[in-house]
């Protein structure tokens, strides 16, 4: 059962199956950059595909920054294509 296992990249979570769904709750900019930042490097680092579908309080932009603060090849997942960024206006 443990192969079947995904990190999450969030701490609290910890690891959990493919497939699984969870909300989280948040009150700020920086709650949403804290518990999205881990988990889309999670995915990255284990070479999954990301998509981060950006909403108020957060343009697309300001994901980016997040993620190359918190991602030191940042920039090869996004030419690659291994992580898209967009609005949710798209």
């Amino acid at each position: 059962m443990r192969d079947n296992l995904r990190k999450s990249g969030i701490d609290i979570i910890g690891d959990f199956a493919w497939g699984t769904h969870f909300c989280q709750f948040y009150q700020t900019r920086e709650d949403l950059i804290d518990i999205l930042v881990p988990y889309f490097k999670a995915g990255l680092e284990n070479n999954e595909f990301c998509m981060w579908v950006t909403s108020q309080p957060l343009e697309v932009e300001d994901a980016k920054e997040a993620l190359k603060k918190a991602v030191s090849d940042f920039d090869f997942y996004l030419e690659i294509g291994q992580i898209e960024i967009i609005p949710f206006t798209h």
